[in-house]
Parts: C-alpha cells; structure tokens; sequence
C-alpha cells in the first residue's frame, strides 16, 4: 500500500499527521528534503492549515512547471511530495465534513439496561 493510500484511509488527522511526518522523516533521510521547497520538509507539523500551505508550495512548482520540467530525481521528488500532500489535505477536508463519531456506551451501561 501507498502512503497516499493510506492517508486517504485515514480516519483522524493525528493519523495523517503521523503519516506525513514519517514521509517527511524519509526525505530527510535520503536527503531529498533539499530538492523541495524551502520550510516544505520540514518538522513538526502544526495542524491542517500548515499542511495546505506546503501543499500550496508544492503547487507553486508545478505552475513554474518545475515539476514537469526535471525528468530527473528533482522533479520525481516534487511530483511524489505534490501527491502525498494532496492526499493529506483532500483526506483532512473531507474529515471537518464528516460529522463526530458518537461515542459507544461502556459495556456495564448495556448490562445494567436489562
């Protein structure tokens, strides 16, 4: 599975955030991190509004066409960030429209009904 597959499976945005800061901590790893972005790569995370704005960064790359333009590993580390964050940000939207869960009774509460 996909990392992006699995952010579009994600049920809470702390599951999202995991999984971005673990995709951010293999770029820096490998030291992709510095073909993105200045501030894209890098740690922590803070809340949803941070992750659209590196989107939008990413974005900015792909209207400069630099993206498309590279065919070498800039430019697939660019695609590849541009994907991931934009499964993150579509997953994270579609998470406020989704109304709260409702929490289940403890068990005792179904025992104690009979």
């Amino acid at each position: 599975m996909l990392i992006s597959d699995a952010m579009r499976r994600s049920n809470t945005a702390c599951e999202i955030e995991y999984l971005l800061t673990a995709y951010m901590e293999t770029l820096q790893f490998y030291g992709a991190a510095q073909q993105l972005p200045p501030g894209v790569a890098s740690l922590p995370l803070r809340g949803a509004s941070d992750i659209n704005s590196r989107y939008k960064a990413l974005l900015g790359l792909d209207a400069c066409g630099m993206s498309h333009a590279h065919r070498d590993m800039q430019g697939a580390i660019a695609r590849e960030a541009r994907e991931i964050f934009g499964a993150a940000c579509v997953r994270l939207q579609a998470l406020q429209m989704l109304p709260p869960l409702q929490t289940r009774k403890p068990i005792a509460d179904y025992a104690g009904s009979r």
